[in-house]
């Protein structure tokens, strides 16, 4: 009997770059890649986004420097000796600060681009450490909502490239009951060496939403072929990943001993796409591929298809 859990996840934001993740408490400088609304070291509703916080530091830098430039021109105006002279301190002044205004308004989004990313090197270690006291906070979450603790070592992930947040991930993703409408994950999930619970997620991500296998994930499977046969279900999970990489051409030309190893046990809509595949174009099949699948054809499809044109 199943155990597993029926859950909600939330989707999950996706940002262009990894570090759009991040934020930071603007009065205790502690870092955070959750979604709390408080900083949990100071207990104050101050986090801002890094690139906020950039942007409030040169901010803070242009409106140091226009203010110099106005007491230096304030200054030379006040002690001109003539009237031409305070004239031409008033004139040259606000020339200099209307000048400075202007490049610093073409200059922002560079100055901003630069502060980021001096900042995030600077403040490296305190990154780190707030990272951390994430992760610490998923061991209690999980105690009370699995799905949740599911979501926060998603954000952390999307930051820390980490196999034991990897395998925690897919740990979580497989005491739950998952369905093809949930916004799921495959490619940050791969490990480097093989886990049993990753295979199997990758059999069920097969059949569930076909359309994530790629190249990186097909090959995970192929690699460790000998390892996941050994399964209760392996069978299963190889005839899925096989079944999910006749999908592309592509993978048909790079993957063809592991399909056809399992063509026989694939779906019969599933296998003949890939027989149609090899039919328009017979260059993609290698290593006996295109014998293996036109003897199953024959086997077991060729009577029902003996009138339909190809």
């Amino acid at each position: 009997m199943s155990t597993k859990q029926v859950v909600s996840i939330r989707p999950f934001i996706r940002t262009t770059h990894a570090f759009q993740k991040l934020r930071v408490c603007k009065r205790c400088g502690q870092y955070t890649c959750l979604w709390e609304d408080h900083c949990t070291a100071c207990g104050r509703g101050t986090l801002a986004t890094v690139e906020e916080r950039a942007s409030s530091r040169v901010k803070r830098r242009i409106a140091r420097d226009l203010f110099i430039t106005v007491i230096l021109g304030a200054v030379a105006t006040y002690f001109g000796e003539t009237i031409d002279q305070t004239m031409a301190a008033a004139s040259v002044s606000l020339l200099l600060l209307a000048g400075l205004i202007f490049m610093q308004k073409r200059s922002f989004q560079v100055e901003q681009q630069r502060e980021l990313k001096r900042m995030l090197r600077q403040d490296e270690e305190a990154i780190r450490q707030g990272i951390n006291r994430n992760w610490a906070l998923v061991a209690e979450a999980r105690k009370q909502d699995e799905a949740l603790a599911y979501e926060m070592l998603r954000e952390i992930g999307s930051l820390v490239y980490n196999d034991r947040i990897r395998l925690q991930q897919v740990a979580l993703l497989q005491s739950f009951v998952l369905r093809s409408d949930m916004d799921l994950q495959l490619k940050p999930l791969l490990l480097r060496s093989f886990e049993r619970l990753l295979a199997e997620y990758i059999g069920e991500i097969a059949r569930l939403k076909p359309e994530l296998v790629r190249e990186d994930a097909i090959r995970y499977i192929a690699t460790y072929e000998v390892n996941i046969l050994q399964l209760h279900n392996g069978i299963q999970i190889l005839t899925a990943v096989a079944a999910a990489a006749v999908r592309k051409s592509k993978y048909i030309e790079l993957f063809p001993s592991l399909i056809t190893r399992y063509a026989r046990f694939m779906p019969k809509d599933r296998f003949m796409r890939l027989y149609r595949t090899l039919e328009l174009y017979p260059g993609k099949a290698r290593g006996g591929l295109a014998e293996s699948v036109g003897r199953v054809y024959n086997e077991k499809y060729r009577d029902s298809y003996a009138d339909v044109r190809v």
